[in-house]
Parts: C-alpha cells; structure tokens; sequence
C-alpha cells in the first residue's frame, strides 16, 4: 500500500510504501507536487509568461484552510 503524506514539521510531502502495515520506504515528491501543482494553477486560470497568480491564505478553520486566488497580468506583456 502506498499513502501521500504531507509532514508539516519536515515540510515534506513523500509518497510512502508500507506491506502488511510495515513502514518499507520513503520518496520526497514535495518539489514534483508543488511544480505540478503551480501548473495546474497557470493552465485553470489560463494564465501566460509573465502573468502573476497571487494567493492569500486566509484564517485557518480547524483543518481547512481557504486560500483565495487573484489573477493579474503585468502591463509591460499588455504591450
């Protein structure tokens, strides 16, 4: 069996393998999550080169957090 986890004191989110609930191994995918995820981002909100996607996290509610997403372009790529 095999769980994504997100460690909040390591920072890390690592794919994990466990047999018959035995821990076997560990792989950091935090960089290949966060790349993937930015992407994702870019392409839902159609953005291009040069567009900026800002995100405020708003307060916490126990364990969801909101984040609001604000998209803008930056006047020099208008041109």
């Amino acid at each position: 069996m095999q769980t994504l986890e997100y460690n909040k004191e390591t920072t890390k989110i690592t794919l994990n393998t466990y047999d018959d609930g035995f821990f076997l191994s560990e792989t950091d995918i935090t960089d290949a999550v966060l790349t993937l995820a930015l992407e994702k981002l870019y392409d839902d909100y159609g953005l291009e080169q040069g567009d900026e996607l800002h995100i405020t996290k708003k307060k916490s509610l126990g364990n969801v957090t909101k984040i609001e997403l604000m998209k803008s372009r930056r006047n020099e790529d208008k041109k």
